[in-house]
């Protein structure tokens, strides 16, 4: 599924080229110039293209992580660079009278590639100039990579970042390193929970003597005052 994605994108630029081609004659052509008149629908389109393959693909495709988008763009950047690689090697071979039929055909095919990708940027050459609107099918390679490189980097730091500041064993590290002192002397540990300290009594003074504890003495007897009363006999008696 995810190759899908390079297929669609690599045939998607080549077919939008191909439209491109049916506004006769071809602008750019290698090695030449064919000086018309552009429409406004081929303006638009142009405008409409350049921004897709040069700002929005790229974006998308990086923002979502979609490597194979970026591929397939990359691909056809690849493309629309073969001509200007190969072409200037056979320049001599084209010009020979000798030539072989089979370097004639595959000099004829790097020209029609090279007027397919140059096709949908002819009409920007009114707002940009001729030199650089030709220059534009060359910079899909190296923006769509730079563009995605990019993403994933920024992506990078930004997510290590991130879990820098929700971990909490990070902060108790930073807050540690920022309490120890000067010298290189670390902080005493601090006392987790309740603290219950015994009362603290004041010294007493050596030269100061108690005094003795006084000697109990025996409660004093309590006598018994006994009233004798005259019986019954004696009183017979008196």
């Amino acid at each position: 599924m995810r190759r899908d994605y390079f297929t669609c994108v690599f045939l998607a630029c080549i077919c939008a080229s191909l439209f491109f081609c049916c506004f006769l004659p071809l602008y750019f052509t290698y090695g030449l110039i064919v000086p018309r008149e552009f429409g406004t629908p081929e303006k638009v389109f142009s405008i409409l293209f350049a921004s897709s393959v040069l700002v929005i693909i790229p974006v998308y495709a990086a923002y979502r992580k979609k490597f194979w988008i970026t591929a397939g763009l990359a691909v056809y950047g690849i493309l629309a660079m073969l001509p200007m690689w190969i072409l200037p090697r056979m320049a001599e071979k084209l010009a020979a009278e000798d030539v072989n039929i089979l370097t004639v055909v595959e000099g004829f095919i790097l020209k029609a590639i090279y007027g397919m990708v140059e096709a949908p940027f002819a009409s920007l050459s009114t707002f940009l100039g001729d030199e650089f609107a030709a220059s534009l099918p060359f910079k899909i390679l190296p923006v769509s990579l730079i563009i995605y490189v990019a993403f994933q980097v920024f992506r990078f730091y930004r997510n290590a970042y991130l879990a820098e500041q929700m971990d909490p064993a990070s902060v108790m590290d930073n807050t540690a390193r920022e309490n120890v002192a000067p010298t290189g002397e670390k902080p005493q540990p601090e006392v987790l929970g309740t603290v219950i300290s015994a009362p603290v009594r004041n010294p007493r003074p050596e030269h100061v003597r108690r005094p003795a504890p006084a000697e109990s003495r025996p409660a004093a007897e309590k006598k018994e005052n006994v009233i004798e009363l005259p019986s019954r006999m004696d009183r017979g008696n008196s």
